[in-house]
């Protein structure tokens, strides 16, 4: 059924068709001394030269019509979406290229990563890297083609700066989410190492994000001993042990601080657990009303009323031409 959007629109047909005949309704006529001639060449039918004046009279209509912009209903049913911004923050420093995991720790978090993006329909994402400093690669987007792109081009020198600034990579989400209007605000900061870099206290960051209402998922990743490889004077590849890691107080502080969780994951299996994890505890359905599509048909009424109109000039001005 077609419905009018604007239907007081419809109201200037009644005055339009008035006019039409008050122009049009009066009678006419030329003085012969004789009409014998017109009566036997039968010209006194006058109906055919009121049929090019019904057409321009219909194509009118049909303009306005369009200016009420016709449409039938397509679907209606209600809108549910989720509602959660997520900023990924990955650690890009030399220390991920440690071979604890296979076969690195960059590699590995980039694959579970990006399975975990994969599995985010709907939510917007950011993704954000850090080192010695920290930035945006790509900005708050539903397209997740393009993070998943630019995530699969993040190595250990994406930034220059080496280090981990964490206090810094927390403030860029910040900045991020900040604005967000979605129901719920996520960070998913990924490190290896102690924050030994930057301006910015990582507890002073995550007190701003607490204070936001962001919440901030923190995962170590790497076992208890990095794994680095180096090749030595004869060009072969050779690996050097450090003992150590991350401070694990501060990411669970962090955590902690923000309402999240901290997750510590020591081999690529724990790590693709971890996502799991997040991904199935930050779900939040919510009806978003109802929603009504429509087919808009003002185009079609429009394509009609010129042709009508054509054809009516032509008919009235040209074709079936009465002489008053």
């Amino acid at each position: 059924m077609i419905q009018f959007a604007d239907w007081w629109v419809l109201l200037f047909i009644l005055p339009l068709v008035a006019l039409f005949w008050l122009v049009n309704g009066k009678r006419r006529g030329l003085r012969f001394s004789s009409v014998k001639l017109l009566r036997r060449e039968r010209k006194t039918g006058v109906a055919k030269y009121w049929i090019g004046k019904f057409l321009i009279l219909s194509g009118t209509v049909l303009l306005i019509g369009a200016l009420a912009r016709p449409r039938t209903e397509l679907d209606i049913g209600p809108v549910q979406r989720r509602g959660i911004d997520i900023a990924m923050i990955m650690d890009v420093s030399g220390s991920m290229q440690s071979v604890d995991f296979k076969p690195n720790r960059m590699e590995s978090a980039r694959n579970t990563t990006d399975e975990f993006i994969s599995k985010r329909g709907g939510d917007r994402i950011c993704l954000i890297v850090f080192a010695g400093e920290a930035f945006t690669r790509v900005p708050l987007t539903l397209d997740h083609g393009i993070v998943r792109e630019s995530l699969a081009q993040v190595t250990t020198e994406s930034v220059n700066t080496d280090g981990t600034a964490i206090g810094m990579a927390i403030s860029v989400g910040v900045n991020r989410l900040k604005k967000s209007d979605a129901a719920s605000r996520v960070m998913i900061l990924l490190t290896d190492g102690d924050n030994n870099a930057g301006d910015i206290d990582p507890m002073t960051a995550s007190g701003l994000a607490r204070e936001l209402g962001i919440r901030i998922y923190t995962i170590g990743v790497g076992s208890d001993t990095s794994i680095y490889p180096y090749t030595d004077l004869f060009g072969r590849t050779q690996y050097q042990q450090v003992d150590g890691g991350f401070d694990e107080k501060l990411l669970e502080d962090i955590a902690e601080t923000t309402g999240g969780r901290y997750y510590r994951a020591k081999n690529p299996k724990a790590l693709s657990s971890i996502y799991e994890t997040i991904n199935r505890l930050e779900r939040t359905d919510f009806d978003d009303g109802s929603f009504k599509e429509y087919n808009d048909l003002a185009f079609l009424f429009i394509k009609a009323a010129l042709v009508l109109l054509l054809a009516g000039i032509f008919l009235d001005k040209f074709y079936f031409v009465q002489v008053p």
